[in-house]
């Protein structure tokens, strides 16, 4: 019968421990994710802020770029009919390459030199812009 009673006492502590632990291990878990939310309120990217610009090649026209604080980035270009217009977000410097807009515009370049390619389906040129 004692044997059985120190068997349960140390089954009550392990648990005990592994419970304190588990507790232990969420709390650094929240912590940590406080910080990196902390970290991402305070961030702002070094290109905040409008742009205007052009777009040239197998079509031609204006461009509209602006970057907010979290880094995405609206672009809206001019087109015979309607704007065009999409949300993207910076890699670094450079547009993500993925996003593109109803139409199949896509801006590829970066930030930096404020300049790159563009493509829609077979079309492609070139685009630059300048901070106003």
């Amino acid at each position: 019968m004692k044997k059985r009673t120190k068997m349960m006492k140390n089954l009550k502590i392990k648990t005990l421990l592994l419970c304190l632990f588990i507790s232990l291990q969420s709390c650094q878990q929240i912590i940590d994710q406080a910080e990196e939310n902390k970290a991402q309120e305070n961030f702002t990217s070094e290109f905040m802020g409008y742009y205007s610009g052009s777009y040239t090649g197998d079509i031609s026209g204006s461009l509209t770029v602006t970057v907010r604080k979290d880094a995405t980035v609206e672009v809206t270009r001019s087109t015979a009919t309607n704007p065009d217009t999409y949300v993207t977000s910076l890699v670094m410097s450079s547009f993500n390459g993925v996003s593109q807009s109803p139409q199949g515009f896509m801006l590829i370049g970066n930030m930096q030199t404020k300049k790159g390619t563009w493509q829609q389906g077979n079309l492609k040129g070139t685009w630059a812009i300048t901070k106003n």
